[in-house]
């Protein structure tokens, strides 16, 4: 099984996990966080520096080679899908019955 959206070419048999009927859809995303309030000449040019390196070409080709997907987002849409995706698994935490500590 794989847990992105769609199954990958590298293994199309794969079915993915809603295919098998675990509605779990579970992206590898990666980006960068910095402290509250920081400038926004900084935000800026750190959300520069990771988009260009995102779509370089080696890059690129690295992804291609494991069948990942190019997984960008915006400072402000990259914020709210991680907290989106802490509560989403600070749920099944809490579904399976588990405590953090």
């Amino acid at each position: 099984m794989t847990f992105g959206a769609e199954r990958i070419k590298r293994f199309p048999d794969a079915p993915t996990l809603r295919e098998v009927g675990i509605d779990l859809v579970v992206p590898a995303p990666y980006g960068i966080a910095g402290p509250r309030g920081l400038h926004p000449e900084i935000v800026s040019a750190l959300h520069d520096a990771l988009k260009e390196a995102l779509f370089d070409p080696t890059h690129l080709a690295v992804l291609d080679q494991y069948d990942m997907p190019v997984l960008y987002l915006g400072f402000e849409d990259y914020a709210v899908a991680a907290r989106r995706q802490y509560e989403e698994e600070r749920d099944i935490v809490r579904m399976l019955g588990l405590r953090m500590e």
